[in-house]
Parts: C-alpha cells; structure tokens; sequence
C-alpha cells in the first residue's frame, strides 16, 4: 500500500496532493519527507505509519537537505522508539548505523548489486567514501576481491563500519580500514569507488591517482541531462580514460539525478 493510499482517511484531497507516494524504510525506522504545508499534521501522518507496518518501530522526518562534509541528512524522531540507530538489512548484508551520525540511503540497494558484478576474482577494491560499509562490506562477502580497501573521513561511520565487518563476519584478512582524507591514499586499486557525488568533481584527481591503468573507476555525481555531458567532459580533462557506462540512480529532485560515471582509466 502507498504513502497517498493509506492516509486517504487522514487527510483531504489537497493535502494528499503533497504527499509522496513513499517513504524510506532503513531497518525500524521509516523516513518521512513532510512538506512545510504539512508540518502541523506530521505526527497524524506519522502515528498512521507506525501503526500500519509491525517492522516498523520508529517514524522520523527528515530535514530538506545534505549538511556538512559527511553528508548527513538530519532526522528528527516523530513517534515510536526514541532512537536513530538500527540494523538494516540489505543484499544478504547486514547494516548498523544511526541516521543522525553517518550518510545512508536504502536507494541505492540496486545501484551496489550492479557494482558487486563488476568486480572480478583477484580485484583490488577501494572504497574510499564507504560510510558504514553497504558497497565495501557487500563486495567483500560475496566477491573474491583480493583485497578490499574501506575508507571514511567521518569518525562515526568508520565505528559502525567495524561492528558491521564483524555482524558480516567478513575476512579480516582481506580488509583494511581507514579513517582519513582521500586525497591522501596512494593506491594502484582495480576497482575505485567514488560515492561522494555533492563534492565529486574536487575528487577527480585522487579517483585517477588511486586506479591503476586499466582499472576502473564508479564515479558519482549529480546533474540533469544537460549536465551530465559537463561532468563527462570534466572526467576527460582530468586523465586519460574511456566512458565505460552512465547508470541514473535515482533523482534528488525536479529534473536532478544522481548518476554513476563508469570510467576505465588509459
């Protein structure tokens, strides 16, 4: 059942008309987008939610947008269970975190499968934005990378990091964990990941410094349409590669997508 379908009942046709067709569901938690126009009928929406779903435990709001350099979209609790930390589960992988202290989006389940098929047995994998792990701790359980590099600035996703490679019971043996710039690494990986996409094109020289030839880079970025044939000509400019694949995961607003550049570095 949609978001619009259940709240037929609560809510008059005009208000309806503002409301998505759906919400996020991270673990428990359900992640509203409540309109201004909305905001004093939040808790109604809100108690609905939470009283229609039994795997849901907490009903949240998020706020209008990505802050700071981790990229974190604040929630604020609407009812049930006073607490932003859960245990998702996606992909045959198993997520903790707290939407309050790390970037993690369900939205992506599918862009990650398709991630996970391109990495090939003996692949040296970095992952340098990897937040609490749901491309690098998937790669590293179902692939057999040789190695798979994991790195997040935030000091908080790198601790929910470790408990998840534990929850994974993941290879120790094939991880190594960091919590620093990416522009510091020095790498000669096979894979590259770059899931940073509101900052991307600053990271364009460390996503060609850390691939070695011949090795490919996931390369994240925003943009409409039109847009996308500047952030293709901004990756030319950067190095010597070859477009491999342009996936669209999903928009972030009227006309705007979040797209994965796939490039092999020449």
């Amino acid at each position: 059942m949609g978001l619009k379908d259940l709240l037929k009942n609560v809510l008059t046709k005009e208000e309806l008309s503002l409301v998505k067709r759906s919400f996020d569901q991270v673990g428990s938690i359900a992640q509203l987008e409540v309109p201004e126009e909305l905001k004093s009928k939040e808790k109604i929406i809100a108690e609905k939610v939470l009283h229609s779903f039994k795997n849901i435990k907490t009903v949240v709001k998020k706020s209008d947008i990505t802050q700071g350099e981790y990229r974190i979209r604040p929630v604020k609790i609407l009812v049930g269970e006073k607490t932003t930390e859960t245990l998702h589960k996606e992909n045959g992988v198993l997520l903790k975190l707290d939407l309050n202290k790390t970037f993690f989006t369900p939205r992506l389940s599918g862009e990650r499968l398709r991630v996970l098929s391109r990495i090939n047995k003996g692949d040296v994998v970095a992952d340098l934005f990897c937040g609490v792990g749901p491309y690098s701790i998937l790669i590293a359980k179902f692939s057999k990378a040789k190695k798979v590099i994991m790195n997040d600035l935030n000091k908080n996703a790198v601790y929910y990091l470790e408990q998840n490679i534990k929850l994974n019971k993941l290879d120790e043996k094939r991880i190594e964990v960091y919590n620093r710039d990416a522009k510091s690494f020095k790498l000669k990986a096979d894979k590259v990941i770059m899931n940073i996409p509101k900052f991307s094109e600053s990271f364009l020289k460390t996503a060609f410094k850390n691939c070695k030839v011949g090795g490919t880079v996931f390369y994240y970025t925003f943009a409409n349409d039109e847009e996308l044939k500047d952030r293709v000509k901004e990756i030319k400019r950067a190095g010597d590669c070859r477009i491999l694949r342009k996936t669209k995961c999903g928009d972030i607003g009227p006309g705007t997508y979040r797209w994965c550049i796939d490039f092999k570095k020449l």
